[in-house]
């Protein structure tokens, strides 16, 4: 599939249903765009790592462009808004700042490789901050299990000539590993987000581990970490991470316990028998059989499409503002052109039935091409955005 010629030939596939939390659009963030999109194959069986880039390498992407947000490709950053009426410098919700860490620099703050995804505040917090990434075309039913190695730095106190530095005065940071599954959208109080339990490994890399039942074709995997008190630093580090659908509930596997187990989905051959994942009753009675995901596939010229992946439908508004007039829906399967973007990049301007209309991107999978999009001129009354839920 090609993305050479964004502005004419781009296919988009938007899959309504997960947090929009878009790459740019540069030549790592069009490699992770590749890397995600060649998922959209046969379903998977046990044995494998199924992440994009599971070891945290780089190089990374600028999240919409913001040089302060910078995560290693295949991953995806997310953090807590300021509620309605706080002031946005308040520094329990501060949007962390994500940077890359380099073994040849930091070789404490890597667990192998080159090196490893790192978010932190500065003298502030966010109590749900973390990185995620969805993995595609899994047998609806089965056990899967999702790990990470993660390293927790928390000091009041940078000024020390002990290297690697110690948690000293630490804020309370902790962090644990979710998987969402049901594929999102990502909300950390949905009944259907499986977690481990909090854990501070500070100056030390310990692995966390959460199983659950694949209850859709698409799941979410998160990191998810929180803070109680705004210190000088409250920094995590995350690396070698796996994503894989297990024999049986409770098996072993291979990444629990195991060494960095790095395949990816580029080297999963098809199952020989998907009718052998031994997903047991009560998990296929758990499970909610969703439409499998599948790839939209754009003739050459073609107009970019969305495709909607929403639970049941999505609302179509007049205009990009969440108080505006329902015009339409779209059930999940539909195809939509997709025309361009608000200016604020939180919705997109779609076409139904000789119909123009918008949807709320927060309620879409991530898509780097998607936001490459051009930006539509509004009228001055039409530039209220909001961020509420659909």
């Amino acid at each position: 599939m090609a993305f050479a010629n964004r502005a004419r030939n781009t296919f988009i596939a938007i899959v309504v249903g997960a947090l929009a939390l878009t790459a740019s659009p540069q030549s790592a963030g069009m490699v992770s765009l590749r890397a995600a999109v060649a998922q959209t194959g046969a379903l998977y069986r046990p044995g494998y790592n199924l992440l994009i880039n599971p070891g945290h390498e780089h190089p990374g992407v600028y999240f919409a462009g913001r040089g302060e947000i910078n995560v290693a490709w295949g991953w995806l950053p997310f953090w807590e808004e300021p509620p309605a009426g706080v002031d946005p410098r308040d520094p329990y919700f501060r949007t962390p700042e994500f940077r890359p860490v380099f073994q040849h620099e930091y070789p404490y703050r890597v667990h192998s490789g080159g090196g490893s995804n790192r978010w932190f505040n500065f003298f502030s917090l966010n109590k749900k901050a973390g990185i995620m990434q969805y993995v595609m075309n899994l047998p609806i039913g089965a056990p899967i299990r999702f790990t990470s190695w993660l390293q927790l730095w928390s000091s009041h106190l940078s000024e020390q000539s002990e290297i690697p530095p110690k948690s000293i005065q630490d804020g309370n940071l902790k962090v644990r590993v979710c998987i969402d599954q049901d594929g999102g959208p990502r909300d950390m109080s949905d009944p259907n987000l499986v977690c481990s339990d909090w854990a501070q490994p500070y100056d030390r890399w310990e692995q966390l581990s959460v199983d659950g039942v694949a209850m859709n074709s698409v799941v979410n995997v998160l990191i998810w970490s929180s803070a109680e008190f705004p210190v000088e630093h409250n920094d995590v580090h995350a690396d070698d991470s796996c994503f894989e659908i297990l024999p049986a509930r409770g098996a072993k596997g291979i990444c629990l316990g195991q060494g960095f187990i790095e395949t990816g989905p580029g080297v999963v051959p098809p199952p020989d028998n998907v009718a052998s994942i031994r997903a047991t009753a009560a998990d296929q009675a758990q499970a909610k059989p969703q439409p499998a995901l599948t790839p939209v596939k754009a003739p050459t010229g073609a107009q970019p499409a969305l495709a909607v992946n929403a639970r049941s439908s999505l609302n179509i508004r007049a205009e990009p503002n969440q108080k505006a007039k329902i015009i339409g829906n779209a059930k999940r399967g539909a195809i939509l052109p997709v025309l361009g973007k608000s200016k604020d990049g939180k919705w997109f301007q779609v076409r139904q039935q000789n119909k123009r209309g918008w949807v709320l991107a927060s309620l879409t999978l991530p898509n780097a091409a998607a936001q490459a999009m051009p930006t539509i001129a509004l009228d001055a009354d039409e530039e209220v955005s909001s961020d509420g839920k659909r």
